[in-house]
């Protein structure tokens, strides 16, 4: 019996490996694959728009192509729960009155994280990086108007699909909730590094991460996607119209 010892072990360990390789292909593979289908659904949607006059050097032109970016991302995250019929990972229901509760807690919760970080950045020498869509809302202020209604219909939503549903789904299954929750949002904030340009990336992606982690706990708390959807929406709605009034001089 003792001889079948190593020949057990060495199985589990193969089988454990297996498993640890398929649920981070998973992951990988999706995210990728988001990005990939995006780029190509931006390719279409700009060529689809160009007769009409609407580039990427229109502010509508650029949010018009720019939602075709997050349509490959619902797409690349629903064929995901297709191919493997595992919709219930979502936990997508109508919200509760706690789950309302929740949105609005969040969106507090964040919106006083991203206070606090400026608060942080004054007070010490750390300067965050610049949002490419802020420079260009610069000389296009409408261009944050536009943004409002694509990140509540489309960013918010695509991105808790494929960084939450995905991503921290599958994580929390294999690994449990915390390695999901920190996992996810590390992923969540790597992939905004072309988002931003100049110096103090890394403390921008720092704060994405905690902002991320918040999502992630709302995802985690109520297991309903549309929770962190909704949430993460809002926020950047706050923040574009945040950026509007200070552009043309409202507040």
């Amino acid at each position: 019996m003792a001889s079948d010892s190593p020949t057990r072990s060495s199985t589990t360990d193969a089988d454990g490996l297996g498993r640890h390789l398929q649920t981070l292909g998973a992951v990988v593979s999706v995210v990728a694959g988001a990005f990939i289908v995006a780029a190509v659904f931006v390719a279409l949607g700009a060529g689809a728009l160009r007769p009409l006059g609407l580039t990427q050097e229109d502010a509508l032109g650029r949010v018009l192509i720019s939602s075709f970016q997050f349509v490959g991302f619902i797409l690349t995250a629903a064929a995901y729960f297709s191919l493997r019929d595992d919709w219930d990972l979502l936990g997508l229901r109508t919200p509760t009155a706690r789950d309302l509760g929740w949105m609005a807690a969040g969106l507090v919760a964040l919106v006083g994280l991203l206070f606090a970080s400026s608060f942080v950045y004054e007070l010490t020498a750390l300067q965050p990086a610049e949002s490419a869509l802020v420079q260009f809302g610069q000389d296009q202020p409408a261009f944050f108007l536009y943004l409002v209604p694509m990140t509540l219909l489309l960013v918010g939503p695509a991105e808790e699909l494929v960084f939450r549903g995905v991503v921290q789904g599958t994580l929390h299954r294999e690994y449990g909730p915390w390695p999901g929750l920190v996992g996810a949002s590390a992923i969540f904030a790597l992939i905004h590094w072309s988002s931003y340009v100049g110096e103090g990336r890394v403390v921008t992606l720092a704060t994405i991460f905690v902002l991320g982690g918040l999502l992630g706990y709302l995802y985690l708390r109520t297991e309903n996607i549309l929770v962190p959807a909704v949430a993460h929406g809002l926020f950047n709605a706050v923040q574009f119209l945040w950026e509007y009034a200070s552009v043309t001089g409202l507040v």
